[in-house]
């Protein structure tokens, strides 16, 4: 096999949690050298789970599992002047060092960017936080809710006359995760180019805001605030989620109401999915904007047809159709679905504790130097081979660092 996209690259990461983990497990995985710094008692996603039958586990957690794969593990306090210490002699060989602590967090440690940037000129400092390294919020505290608070897409998602909602899972980390992956990848690439390290500043709220179409467009063009329009896309209505006999699909009609010239009796394929020519002399069938205003009207007149019906039997036909129908399936239906399965997207495991596990494999496919897995380290499981083994202390050494609580 030909070598690993990143196989030359090395990385150190104390980031904790989902954002930082997932930027440099999609680094490793692609066969970066990821050297994981987790405070002695370990990453707090050890802490979080889901554990296999509910019984905690530092060495069991799924999340944990899931987003450091392919990365070895050092415990270090990196608080402390003797874990900074530690530290720099690590970024001294290193090409990346991601962090995921505020920047006032990061200068009283002397690990900001301005800290490391004349000792270490080539390193890139990749740096994420809820609202990132500058501004009037950089100091404030956040998680995932709170970046998609401050995102465009928690006030247009809910009901008109209710709360804004947000969305299910942790977006906002993934999210920002993913973008603070691309910003290494691009200051990598600048550094080949034209050398020097570079400080990639991720906020997750921003990176929220970022993925939104078109709601800060819309205001910032037209002075217009987009109202919650029922958890519906308000454009091309219904866009929505309906129940079927045996669960939930997207239903999504078309346009509707635009003949061609050269084919002006075309039958709208929402008639033709129901089997029903008649409905499409209907304006409900013919005009996206009535479906707009008479939504409610139109999900009665074709919620019969879809409880009548399988998820599969609707999906198939309305994709031959050419209508983006989809399936909302659950988590055992992910698992077991063909299409995943034959692109190989979950991928099985041998963890030294949890067993065979079964994880999400990577969310994209590289034909010449594919991503591949191995299964995250036990906590501290490379201390003695990094620190013995590359940066010369001796074996007795860790047992100090280790009595004194830094490692």
């Amino acid at each position: 096999m030909a070598e690993r996209a990143l196989s030359d690259l090395r990385v150190i990461d104390i980031s904790q949690g989902i954002a930082g983990p997932y930027a440099t497990k999609l680094l490793a995985d692609a066969g970066a050298n990821v050297t994981k710094i987790e405070p002695p008692a370990g990453d707090y996603t050890r802490r979080l789970g889901p554990f296999p039958g509910d019984v905690p586990d530092p060495e069991k957690s799924g999340l944990y599992l899931h987003l450091n794969t392919s990365k070895r593990s050092v415990t270090l306090d990196v608080s402390v002047a003797s874990g900074q210490v530690i530290l720099k002699k690590l970024l001294a060989a290193a090409d990346v060092f991601v962090c995921g602590e505020k920047t006032s967090t990061l200068r009283a440690w002397g690990l900001s960017y301005d800290d490391l940037k004349g000792e270490f000129p080539d390193l890139i400092v990749a740096q994420v936080a809820p609202f990132g390294a500058t501004g009037p919020y950089a100091e404030y505290e956040g998680n995932n809710i709170t970046a998609m608070a401050m995102s465009t897409l928690m006030y247009n998602t809910g009901e008109p006359d209710r709360e804004p909602l947000a969305t299910g899972g942790q977006a906002g980390e993934y999210v920002g995760g993913v973008q603070l992956w691309i910003g290494i990848l691009a200051a990598l690439e600048n550094r080949a180019r034209n050398g020097g390290g570079d400080h990639v500043d991720v906020s997750m709220a921003e990176a929220v805001a970022a993925a939104d179409e078109y709601n800060a467009a819309m205001y910032g063009f037209q002075g217009a605030v987009r109202r919650r329009y029922y958890s519906r896309h308000i454009f091309g209505y219904p866009n929505d989620i309906m129940e079927c006999a045996d669960g939930y699909i997207v239903v999504i009609p078309g346009a509707g109401g635009f003949p061609s010239p050269l084919q002006p009796d075309t039958i709208s394929p929402m008639a033709l999915l129901m089997e029903d020519i008649e409905l499409d002399k209907t304006l409900l069938f013919q005009q996206m904007g009535e479906r707009m205003v008479h939504w409610r009207e139109f999900e009665a007149l074709i919620s019969p047809y879809l409880m009548s019906k399988s998820a599969m039997e609707i999906v198939m036909t309305a994709q031959a159709l050419r209508l983006p129908f989809a399936f909302v399936p659950t988590a055992s239906d992910l698992l077991s679905d063909e299409h995943l399965a034959e692109r190989g997207f979950f991928e099985q495991q041998q963890h030294p504790k949890a067993g065979a596990i079964t994880l999400p494999g990577a969310p994209f496919k590289m034909s010449a130097t594919p991503l591949t897995e191995s299964p995250a380290p036990l906590r501290g499981e490379a201390n003695a081979d990094v620190l013995v083994g590359e940066l010369g202390y001796e074996k007795g050494d860790l047992t100090i660092l280790s009595d004194r609580g830094v490692i």
